[in-house]
């Protein structure tokens, strides 16, 4: 199992032959905001498993860069914004589906605590998930966008989790409602208890500028995120990537 951080809460997670990624976020503007580092190349992909429905998550323009075919997960209530996508099918899911990719790979939908909504434009709703992948013994839980919920101590069920990939910031120099910070996800990782923390949602996108270059504020979340783990007793877990790292696992003994 390889998992590839591609940027904002995009990641790309390789069993074998069998491709899932989330959250696409691949274009070079999004909305008011401006990608800061260049997308890596993304391989044609089996499953598009997307956790609620806000621009930075689910984004018509950049899941119609995703190539290949078959199915978008999406929560329930969300298929109709995925509809026109070609040659591929929508899922939809609520905590505590699972839906079969392929043989010995399962997708798990869990709990989230984010909006529900779309945006003021926008009538449609649907719960947000976060999503643990289950391969080769392996377990990756991905959060999506979330803030604390008390199921986290839960995650773990079916077996200790080996990656969590954590929000630990967003887009702008403040954060809203119902996100992790980097105190908050150092929270999350104890709660959580995996082996190996991955922070997402980071050093990707910040608004337009006058200014030339990144914002100064970009790259601040991962100092105080590897600060708040070592507070926790947590340092250890840590592993960064940077858009287009990627790190390894290898099957469960």
């Amino acid at each position: 199992m390889t998992i590839t951080w591609v940027g904002h809460a995009t990641v790309l997670v390789e069993i074998g032959d069998v491709r899932i990624v989330t959250d696409p976020a691949l274009t070079s503007r999004l909305a008011h905001l401006r990608r800061r580092v260049p997308p890596p190349a993304l391989p044609d992909v089996d499953v598009v498993a997307i956790s609620h429905l806000h621009l930075d998550h689910l984004h018509g323009p950049s899941l119609r860069r995703v190539g290949g075919s078959g199915r978008v997960v999406v929560p329930r209530g969300a298929a109709s914004l995925v509809a026109s996508l070609p040659g591929r099918d929508a899922t939809e899911v609520e905590s505590g589906d699972v839906v079969e990719i392929a043989e010995g790979v399962r997708l798990r939908a869990v709990p989230a605590n984010h909006s529900s909504s779309r945006g003021p434009q926008s009538r449609v709703r649907a719960s947000p998930v976060g999503y643990v992948v289950e391969a080769a013994g392996r377990r990756v839980y991905f959060a999506g966008d979330t803030d604390l919920f008390d199921e986290m101590h839960e995650l773990d069920l079916h077996g200790r989790i080996d990656v969590a990939l954590l929000p630990i910031w967003g887009w702008g120099p403040t954060l809203g409602d119902r996100h992790l910070d980097p105190p908050r996800a150092a929270i999350a990782t104890e709660w959580i208890d995996p082996v190996t923390v991955v922070p997402i949602h980071w050093g990707t996108y910040s608004p337009m500028r006058a200014r030339p270059g990144s914002p100064p504020w970009l790259d601040r979340p991962i100092d105080a995120f590897r600060a708040a783990l070592a507070d926790h007793d947590r340092a250890d877990r840590l592993s960064v990537l940077r858009p287009g790292g990627s790190l390894t696992l290898e099957p469960a003994r």
